[in-house]
């Protein structure tokens, strides 16, 4: 599912979403992608 609410959402606009999630430098790992995910398809490092 590419939905994209983990892009809009991004507070640093470091997302990119087209073939996969990208994520680019400066991502502080704050979880607002993840927290927005309907499918649970984001992880972030802190949260495993």
């Amino acid at each position: 599912m590419r939905c994209g609410a983990c892009v809009s959402v991004c507070p640093f606009n470091v997302l990119e979403l087209e073939y996969e999630l990208m994520v680019g430098e400066g991502c502080s790992e704050c979880g607002d992608c993840a927290a927005v995910c309907p499918v649970d398809a984001i992880r972030c490092y802190h949260e495993i």
